[in-house]
């Protein structure tokens, strides 16, 4: 277990130091795959078509998978070294919250984090100090809990990586090691949330973080501090959104059904999830009474028979599923494009095709993802159906998109239903 004074001797900007030079690195290594593609594979298969050309074209191939692969290693690096730092600074802020509240109580707490205070001089005394002492220690118990936590989690997953250098295969760096990473990364933050414990603690424990750190804890976890009694009734209101739908709920609903099958199956289901959520969540339907699903101005379910050839042609309105209507719909009726810099949890995530592709048209929105957390660095996690994922890295992710479909818009869009 990682001590008192371990805890206060750590240097949280150290961690940032590192996960910053390991991201930059990332970058690196994924710029060098694009330019070993562009300048070197592409040319020689354009132009060099012989068997020389070919195999000289297999070989800059081989070497930008490597760095592709090599930067999703990278990145699951950063992530970790990003939650280490969080982590760190949670506990430094808890602990000072401690000692000021010792302070108040007229008790001292040592280097080691033993409490000591003035022998009480009698039963009444003693028995008056005793929650006072337990209040302290809570919040020093959390500090060491949550660091210990997160070092064991770092700990593990920074030696499975350093044992996966060799990976060249890019599928199963980003699939296999980056997701484990932002899972990991995930777990950290939330062992940072005193959940399970008596409201005075968690009060203690929030009243203690920096208003930055609250507005992070927020962005990061809003399920875990939604329904935690102790944090104050104007900031669960805040997460769950104004009243239109609950976006904790939005988010919830993402997380419990991401590798669950839908009511529906559309073949892709992108789009049919992010609609099943909000419902889920509370957004109403906009029905229409002569047009029902045909009406291009709903956004509904109809008879459903049970029979999927059926109802996805019949029983949904064009907007329930098709990520393009989706987004328009959404758009039209009260939702707003929020920028990178203000994304929250129960956010949408469009794609829309901005490079060439065979399948694809310039300028069609095709995909739809729900945003579930948003990490203290600013990098947006996200969670989908077809392919079906939970929390991951947007960032992370989007340069294998690009690459299998070309360069896309991501749009990112708050809904706010303006029919009710």
């Amino acid at each position: 277990m990682v001590s008192y004074e371990g805890i206060n001797n750590a240097h949280p900007r150290k961690w940032a130091t590192a996960a910053d030079e390991w991201h930059a690195l990332a970058k690196y290594s994924l710029d060098a795959a694009k330019d070993l593609r562009e300048y070197g594979a592409k040319p020689l298969k354009d132009n060099w078509t012989d068997e020389v050309g070919a195999t000289a074209a297999a070989e800059f191939e081989r070497l930008a998978n490597q760095m592709e692969a090599a930067y999703d290693i990278l990145l699951a690096v950063n992530m970790v070294a990003d939650g280490m730092t969080t982590t760190i600074e949670t506990a430094h802020s808890t602990m000072r919250a401690a000692v000021d509240l010792a302070t108040r109580y007229g008790l001292e707490v040592g280097v080691d984090g033993t409490i000591t205070g003035p022998s009480p001089r009698n039963r009444m005394e003693a028995e008056e100090m005793g929650p006072y002492r337990a209040q302290v220690q809570d919040l020093i118990d959390q500090a060491v809990e949550q660091v210990t936590t997160a070092d064991k989690l770092a700990a593990t997953e920074f030696a499975k990586l350093a044992n996966q250098t060799g990976v060249t295969d890019p599928t199963k760096a980003l699939n296999d090691l980056q997701t484990h990473a932002s899972h990991v990364q995930m777990q950290m933050l939330a062992g940072d949330i005193p959940v399970g414990e008596d409201p005075t603690t968690v009060r203690q424990w929030w009243n203690g973080l920096t208003a930055e750190q609250r507005k992070d804890m927020m962005l990061a976890q809003p399920v875990a501090l939604a329904d935690l009694d102790g944090i104050p009734a104007d900031v669960r209101q805040e997460l769950r959104g104004n009243g239109k739908y609950d976006r904790v709920k939005l988010v919830e609903y993402a997380l419990a059904n991401w590798n669950k099958d839908d009511p529906t199956d559309f073949g892709n289901n992108c789009t049919n999830f992010v609609s099943n959520a909000l419902l889920h969540a509370g957004m109403k339907e906009k029905t229409s009474f002569w047009g029902g699903t045909t009406d291009d101005d709903s956004w509904m379910i109809g008879n459903r028979t049970g029979v999927d050839s059926v109802d996805k042609r019949l029983a949904y309105s064009d907007t329930w599923a098709a990520a393009e209507n989706h987004q328009n719909f959404m758009l039209e009726h009260g939702g707003s494009e929020v920028p990178r810099s203000e994304v929250k949890p129960g956010d949408i995530i469009y794609y829309e095709q901005s490079g060439p592709n065979d399948s694809i048209e310039k300028g069609n929105t095709h995909h739809a993802a729900i945003v579930t957390a948003v990490m203290p660095d600013g990098e947006i996690k996200y969670t989908q159906h077809s392919d079906s994922y939970q929390n991951v890295s947007l960032e992370g992710r989007l340069p294998a998109t690009e690459k299998h479909e070309g360069q896309q818009n991501v749009r990112i869009v708050r809904p706010n239903p303006d029919w009710y």
